[in-house]
């Protein structure tokens, strides 16, 4: 069937794409642990007589041993995979600032830190509009412009999470609060009934992008496990850590965007569907928001 098809091939391109190539590159790097060691971390002489003897030790198996031996490190590299996308939800939680209790205080430390710096930018934001009233010259608009792009670059709003990634999130929850008096997390899944698919399409392609940046993070780990034996293993492991954080940064920014962009746009019509009415006030956000909590 079609529709079979392309689901096997759309499976075949998601395990080999974020399964299979970290896990055999894991894989690889593991071996060539083992194989050099701390004492000969680049040893290229010993690297390639230990993957020769390897070699031919595979060679001399019958067939299907041989193919056993293929199977098996299909295997492993697939629950290895599995392993690391279930593992990536503890990243995740640490980018967006979910801190467990047993880091509250570290937590405090960084929120204290990043509520300063943004508070700082912020009065000057405010100092520079007392200094320049309107009507303002191009480069007083433009000073002012950039002062408060270095606020946001701290954060949306005043800071509540202990990273950068979390306020993202965070602000769009406050920006959303303050601006129609609505409690996104409580109003969202309504809302969602409403959006067109389309839009649905685009917030779940950025929260993909997301989850598939936070596992990318999490390979970083297994490679760091690797330098126990083989200290390279730790460049390597680089390479995941800061290209699965970039990516993370970019994807929550589009995804706070987006679900902010959402509430602008079709809060009018979940609220007409609500018997709220079209026109927007606060005090009608604050009583739709009374109305799906449903008085919790």
């Amino acid at each position: 069937m079609p529709v079979l098809g392309d689901l096997g091939r759309q499976l075949a391109q998601r395990w080999v794409g974020r399964l299979a190539l970290p896990g055999l590159l894991l894989a690889g790097t593991a071996l060539t642990g083992l194989a050099l060691g701390q004492r000969h971390p680049f040893d290229r002489a010993r690297l390639a007589q230990r993957v020769a003897r390897c070699a031919e030790a595979f060679a001399s198996r019958p067939s299907s041993v041989q193919l056993l031996y293929v199977g098996v490190l299909l295997l492993a590299v697939a629950a290895v995979g599995v392993a690391v996308e279930s593992a990536a939800g503890g990243t995740l939680r640490l980018w967006l600032g979910q801190w467990p209790r047993a880091l509250g205080h570290p937590s405090q430390v960084l929120v204290a830190r990043r509520e300063a710096r943004w508070e700082s930018a912020q009065r000057r934001v405010v100092e520079l509009r007392a200094a320049l009233p309107a009507p303002r010259e191009p480069a007083e608009a433009r000073a002012i412009d950039r002062a408060a792009e270095d606020r946001e670059a701290i954060a949306p709003t005043r800071p509540t999470r202990p990273t950068w990634m979390g306020d993202r999130v965070a602000g769009a929850d406050l920006r959303v609060l303050h601006q129609y008096g609505l409690d996104l997390a409580a109003v969202w899944p309504r809302l969602w009934l409403v959006l067109p698919q389309e839009v649905r399409d685009e917030v779940t392609s950025a929260r993909r992008r997301v989850e598939a940046a936070a596992q990318l993070a999490t390979w970083s780990v297994l490679f760091a496990v690797v330098a126990v034996a083989w200290w390279p293993a730790l460049v390597v492991a680089a390479v995941p850590a800061v290209s699965g954080w970039r990516r993370g940064r970019a994807a929550v920014a589009t995804y706070a965007l987006l679900l902010e962009s959402a509430v602008d746009v079709y809060a009018g019509e979940l609220a007409a569907k609500a018997a709220e009415g079209t026109e927007w006030t606060t005090e009608r956000g604050v009583a739709l928001t009374r109305l799906v909590k449903k008085g919790s």
